[in-house]
């Protein structure tokens, strides 16, 4: 009776990070006679690929029986009992994060007799009130995406939209919310961060978008799940090779605009190697996985001779050990030894494109214990730890060199903006209880109760280069920056637990729960720098409470099935969820950066009119609010066949007290400014505001002004189709709007990330002037999100699949740079709201596959042939323009075209 009690108490004693961590579903149900009276007693037998054996247990007095922690896959149960039929339940599919309720009716007949049901299991979810996507193993490895990453498979889900198409971009937003709101998952590990396991090494993709349980702290937009795959009693194994070449890619661009030089494709190879198995059958099974990639490209209109170097090496290893077939303990690796370059595009030289490289540890240790059928419990630790240097992508060119940017014509020259050499580590631990009770309250309670811990930081050494903004064809005054090398860190850390209930009273579900985190930032002690960049010996101060949160979040939803068999049912939800504390956002105020110079330049290049931004002149205030967003969701699911569903959703999120920069030294008088200048001037005058005080007095503190918010209303549409009848498949259609003011609305571009950091809205650049014409439209609103994922298998060992996408163009808006204000440098000012009149080329993508299975005969081998058909229709979408301000000639000019047709060839031996 004892040990069970210790080994809840050690596992509560434990902590994690504030974001759940989930790997696996369950099965849950009640059995009954042909009378409706409950059956205590029966046997039920699970047997599986993911379960070592074949695990039993009995149903309860209430006649319930419950499998927790069960990994992705299918599932077969038998249910026996004296003086009744056998009930067989085959194929039953779970997964990450799924509860799959079985109700089961048994009849009054002899052992030996059965009743076999193949593949039927609900498609309506009938437990919980998350709006959420799960990508299954056929669709992973048959996915026509571009295997950059695994945010290829994730941006394919319904309301998602990648920041960018083209590169190596990786951020993406969900249904209104920033690209830093989300959280990104690896087996449990909260990344959120660089690392970007090997494609092949994904059993299944989760994205948790709506209704998120009290398990969810400091996560206000999407979690976005990846579960490796896992050995088990039998050996496997696939290698894979991928190839494009510049003979087998399209062009989407003319001469006008790239000059002659198209798209390039310089080189592209990817090679995958997977094996699994048994080191002791039932006891302890490995997976592992190898990844080489290199991914050589040019942007239409960029000198091929200096192509984007990408290149990845890959490892992952996955081990799991079963104490007993009722404690069993996983130990995962992974490691990203990356090159990742900035795009390029038709208005930079190749000097000025930078280069981040670097590796990136990821270990997790994962403890399970079913302590009865009634009660389990978890217990994890994750880590991740970064290391990276900002270079040159051009090979031979200096680190340390002046920039120059163009206002009047968009061109970039010169060198990076900055080198550095930087590390960040985020680590967590967790604990969970979960305890199913039958009876209490008139209904059965799914209790779960939880302590987090999470902690994060960085240290990063920084050099900015000198940069000037430069006037060729208007002759104004050249302005510029210069800053010495320093250290710049913080940290932050949270404390957070929960409690929360799935109550199922009659036909109604009612997720009832509430969540408490404690969240802090710091200061660490850093080293001041000379002017060559070593330390003199002096060490900045710390501060272990740049601010604090002390945040309550109550989460309510009810389930109510319209009919008795489950397939028709209604939900709603409210949810309050908090962004979580980000030390980027307040790290810029650490004391031990160096003095920022603003400065004008002469005709004959002598600086002068030199204005210092010292650290000391950023503040933060020690009142700071977390943001927060409230979340009204209303639901309507329904199974119109079997293995197929359909789900509607309308959604509301309201979010408010945002971040953002304001002066509480400098003097500022309202003035105004007629738009009369450049292209599409409007001749309206807009109000700006002018610096009346010295500039160089001015402080900045962060802090929460008015007029910081975010709205968004939606409606989505997603039918879902199982594998059965040799296809599955997912079709949505997301019809929105995203409007209020971020930190990412001011001085914005059409491929900018949208962020709800502070970042320098408000600050030095532009002062209260960021607050003009930026509300309206969010960078990330796009009304018209539709996608369609297909996989089909034809006779033959042929199989087809598509992943299709329409989204509406990113917005950008008209500004001008404003002189005369008092600001060391014209400010950039918005001439217009954010209305989403202007924007760029919707996005329309075609991605197919064609496949062949040849059977090795006498072996279980396979050997398959591919082509994928990237962008088939040769779209000639662009991302973005060469300049916003009006007074360029690269205003409205398209740039960064999405990549032409390309055809990728590959082959695969699975065994």
């Amino acid at each position: 009776m004892k040990r069970p009690f210790v080994v809840v108490l050690l596992a509560l004693g434990l902590a994690t990070s504030a974001a759940a961590q989930r790997t696996t579903g369950q099965i849950i149900g009640k059995l009954v006679d042909e009378s409706g009276s409950v059956l205590p007693g029966v046997t039920v037998t699970l047997r599986g690929a993911g379960v070592a054996g074949a695990p039993t247990i009995v149903t309860s007095d209430a006649g319930v029986y419950r499998f927790p922690v069960l990994p992705p896959g299918t599932y077969d149960l038998e249910y026996t009992l004296t003086g009744f039929a056998t009930i067989k339940r085959e194929a039953i599919p779970i997964g990450v994060g799924s509860v799959v309720e079985l109700n089961i009716t048994m009849k009054v007949g002899s052992l030996e007799e059965s009743v076999t049901v193949s593949g039927a299991s609900p498609v309506v979810d009938l437990v919980s009130s998350e709006v959420r996507t799960s990508y299954n193993r056929e669709w992973v490895q048959n996915a026509p995406v571009r295997r950059f990453s695994y945010f290829d498979l994730i941006n394919s889900a319904p309301g998602i939209s990648a920041t960018s198409n083209v590169g190596q971009s990786t951020s993406a937003q969900s249904l209104g919310n920033s690209t830093n709101e989300n959280s990104y998952q690896i087996d449990g590990t909260d990344i959120s961060a660089t690392p970007w396991p090997n494609t092949d090494a994904i059993e299944e993709v989760e994205v948790l978008q709506l209704g998120a349980s009290a398990e969810y702290g400091n996560v206000q937009g999407a979690v976005f799940n990846i579960v490796t795959r896992q050995g088990g009693n039998a050996f496997h194994g696939d290698a894979n090779f991928y190839l494009q070449t510049d003979g087998l890619t399209g062009r989407n661009t003319t001469d006008a605009f790239d000059k002659g030089r198209p798209y390039h494709r310089d080189t592209w190879r990817d090679m995958t190697v997977q094996a699994s198995g048994p080191f002791i059958r039932d006891k302890l099974w490995f997976f592992g996985s190898l990844q080489y990639q290199r991914d050589w490209d040019s942007q239409p209109g960029v000198d091929p001779r200096f192509p984007a170097l990408n290149d990845s090496r890959r490892v992952f290893w996955k081990f799991n050990y079963n104490i007993t077939p009722s404690h069993q303990v996983m130990h995962g690796y992974h490691n990203d030894y990356y090159f990742i370059p900035d795009t390029a595009s038709a208005f930079t030289a190749p000097s000025t494109i930078a280069m981040n490289h670097g590796d990136n540890p990821t270990p997790n240790l994962v403890y399970t214990g079913v302590l009865s059928d009634k009660t389990f419990v978890e217990a994890r630790y994750s880590g991740f730890y970064l290391h990276s240097s900002n270079d040159p992508n051009k090979d031979g060119e200096a680190r340390v060199q002046p920039r120059y940017e163009d206002q009047d014509t968009g061109f970039i020259t010169g060198g990076i903006t900055n080198w550095a050499e930087s590390r960040s580590w985020r680590y967590g631990f967790q604990t969970k209880l979960s305890h199913l009770t039958d009876k209490f309250l008139g209904g059965s309670h799914d209790w779960k109760i939880g302590l987090q811990y999470t902690g994060h930081g960085s240290d990063n050494l920084n050099g900015p280069n000198d940069t000037f903004l430069t006037y060729s064809t208007t002759g104004r005054a050249t302005t510029g920056t210069t800053q010495l090398p320093f250290h710049q860190g913080a940290g932050a850390r949270s404390v957070g637990t929960y409690i929360d209930d799935t109550y199922r009273v009659g036909r109604a579900v009612v997720n009832l729960g509430v969540r408490y985190d404690y969240s802090k930032g710091m200061f660490p002690t850093l080293p001041f720098l000379d002017p060559f960049g070593n330390p003199t010996g002096r060490m900045s101060p710390a501060n272990d409470d740049v601010y604090h949160w002390n945040e309550v979040s109550p989460r309510v939803g009810i389930n109510y099935r319209v009919n008795e068999s489950g397939k028709t049912v209604v939900k709603a939800h409210y949810g309050r969820y908090y962004k979580a504390l980000e030390a980027v956002e307040f790290r810029p105020a650490v004391q031990s950066s160096t003095t920022q110079f603003n400065f004008a330049l002469d005709a004959a290049g002598n600086r002068s009119n030199i204005v210092p931004l010292q650290a000391a002149s950023l503040r933060i205030d020690p009142n700071f609010k977390s943001a927060y967003s409230d979340q009204v969701i209303v639901q309507l699911e329904q199974q119109l066949m079997t293995n197929f569903g359909l789900q509607v959703n309308y959604v509301r999120k309201s979010g408010s007290d945002y971040g953002a920069w304001q002066d509480i030294a400098g003097q500022y008088v309202q003035v105004p400014y007629v738009d009369n200048v450049g292209v599409d001037a409007s001749g309206q005058t807009v109000m700006v505001y002018r610096l009346v005080s010295n500039a160089a007095d001015r402080v900045f503190l962060q802090t929460n002004p008015a007029g910081m918010y975010m709205r968004y209303t939606g409606v989505t549409i997603m039918g879902t189709k199982r594998m059965s009848h040799n296809w599955q498949g997912v079709v949505s259609l997301v019809l929105s709007k995203a409007e209020g003011r971020l930190g990412s609305s001011a001085r914005l571009g059409a491929a900018s990330a949208q962020s709800s950091q502070a970042g320098t809205f408000g600050r030095d650049a532009a002062g209260p002037n960021d607050f003009v014409n930026t509300d309206g439209r969010l960078i990330g609103d796009r009304p018209v999100v539709a996608k369609v994922q297909l996989v089909y298998r034809f006779p033959w060992g042929i199989l087809a699949a598509g992943n299709l996408q329409h989204q509406t163009g990113r917005l950008y808006s008209r500004a001008v740079r404003v002189s005369g204000l008092g600001f060391p440098a014209a400010p950039q000012i918005n001439m217009e709201s954010h209305t989403g009149d202007r924007r760029v080329a919707d996005v329309n993508l075609v991605d197919l596959r064609v496949q062949k299975e040849f059977p090795v005969p006498g072996r279980s081998v396979r050997f398959d042939v591919f082509l994928d058909a990237l962008n088939l229709t040769n779209s000639d979408q662009f991302e973005s323009v060469g300049s916003v301000l009006g007074t360029s000639s690269a205003f409205g000019v398209a740039t960064r075209y999405i990549a032409p047709r390309r055809m990728q060839v590959g082959a695969k031996i699975r065994w």
